[in-house]
């Protein structure tokens, strides 16, 4: 089985050696590839990335030229990824590559997609709060009961993968999606890390933001019965690794 990990990264550079190697460390005896994406970071992520890629050859690259945003990171990985699982995680280290082989465990259930969720959540409270918040109001307006729907630890058969709209902010809902388009999802509890390096890039004003795309979101596929359209990139803003 081929699996393929999708990370957008900004500004972690300290955080990206063990990150590749913990994940090498866990994917047993599944074939992978790892592509990270450089959200237009400034603290020498890049430079980091690239001497990754020059010492595994199962890492690739892909450079925005400026910073574009985790979902328009997760359109151009969906469209460059192949394989049979996709495999998304924060580059931050506060997802544990030790939970790999669950998330997979899990889909072998007959799942589509897998969420990771943070039960004990390593978070300021600024943090833990509006995210509770959200995933309560998400939960009852779409009925996916489910704890934690941002989280971006989530394991995908491809064929979601490459059917995700990811346009907007909608990595916020890729489960709320994949359930429209009638696949499986469901979720289990995984460990979660204190942040060591770098700076959060989420806030507590990030609820009403999410809030508002809910709504919207609610409206398209409850009103309007239609799933939101697949966006076209803008391919001068990428630019590719050397």
């Amino acid at each position: 089985m081929q699996l393929s990990f999708l990370i957008p990264i900004c500004n972690e550079r300290d955080t990206l050696a063990p990150l590749v190697q913990g994940i090498a460390d866990h994917v047993g005896d599944h074939a992978f590839r790892i592509l990270l994406i450089d959200d237009g970071s400034t603290d020498g992520s890049w430079e980091a990335m690239c001497a990754l890629r020059d010492a595994h050859a199962y890492v690739d690259l892909i450079r925005f030229r400026r910073n574009l945003g985790k979902t328009t990171a997760l359109a151009v990985g969906f469209e460059r990824i192949a394989g049979d699982i996709a495999i998304t995680m924060d580059g931050d280290l506060q997802d544990d590559p030790k939970e790999i082989p669950r998330l997979l465990a899990k889909l072998d259930e007959g799942y589509d997609l897998v969420c990771g969720w943070k039960e004990r959540r390593q978070d300021p409270w600024h943090k833990t709060f509006p995210s509770r918040v959200f995933n309560a109001g998400i939960a009852k307006a779409f009925g996916l009961p489910l704890h934690d729907v941002n989280t971006g630890f989530k394991a995908m058969r491809m064929k979601v993968a490459k059917q995700l709209p990811m346009r907007g902010n909608l990595h916020r809902f890729i489960p709320v999606l994949a359930a429209h388009f009638g696949h499986r999802v469901t979720e289990i509890p995984v460990a979660h890390h204190p942040r060591r390096y770098g700076q959060s890039k989420y806030g507590f004003f990030r609820i009403f933001q999410g809030l508002r795309d809910a709504a919207v979101l609610w409206w398209q596929l409850k009103v309007r019965h239609r799933a939101p359209a697949k966006p076209v990139i803008d391919r001068a803003l990428i630019g590719e690794a050397p």
